[in-house]
């Protein structure tokens, strides 16, 4: 296990490769409630706060309710190889009592990825959130076959890491927000 923060764990990281294909697998242990990680993550305007290689992203399509389709631009940087990785996703938001769930899959639009999906849950463990993520995703570019899923778990480290503490970070500030807003409304 690894500490990221006082109260933030990252508990598995597994990156496996089949032919082009990656497969992605991640735990993270949060010490926030589910529901206000999941709101957090789930609203598009915090992604630029949640990672800053973010450098682009923006709603281009909408679809049924809780759907929408997410263009990003990422900055990917491992060792010194950098590029930005341009996709285009349907991204589906599912909340519940105890959290939710975010759907993402790749959309055949000319992006970096040629294919893939992606799966976030937020679920209560304790106080605090039980984030797990499991992804599959075949990049439309050559990835060096031996060094591959080293490089990607390298970045992906780096990447989880980051995003796990402001994650955190926004959402306690967004409960103290509410909080404090509810104890002036009295």
């Amino acid at each position: 296990m690894t500490a990221l923060a006082s109260a933030i764990s990252l508990d598995r990281l597994s990156v496996a490769q089949t032919g082009r294909r990656y497969t992605i697998e991640m735990r993270v242990h949060l010490d926030v409630p589910a529901h206000a990680a999941y709101r957090v993550f789930a609203n598009l305007d915090n992604l630029r706060k949640l990672n800053s290689d973010v450098q682009e992203a923006r709603v281009v399509g909408r679809g049924p309710p809780g759907t929408v389709d997410l263009y990003s631009r990422i900055r990917v940087c491992v060792l010194w190889l950098c590029r930005a990785l341009r996709e285009t996703q349907r991204m589906t938001f599912v909340s519940s009592s105890d959290g939710g769930e975010v759907y993402a899959r790749v959309l055949p639009l000319g992006g970096d990825l040629r294919e893939g999906y992606a799966q976030w849950t937020f679920r209560r463990a304790g106080a605090g959130t039980r984030l797990e993520m499991t992804a599959q995703l075949e990049p439309a570019f050559r990835v060096p076959p031996l060094i591959g899923p080293w490089l990607v778990k390298r970045w992906l480290r780096g990447q989880v890491e980051l995003t796990a503490a402001n994650l955190e970070r926004l959402a306690r500030a967004g409960s103290e927000a509410i909080s404090s807003g509810a104890r002036r409304a009295r």
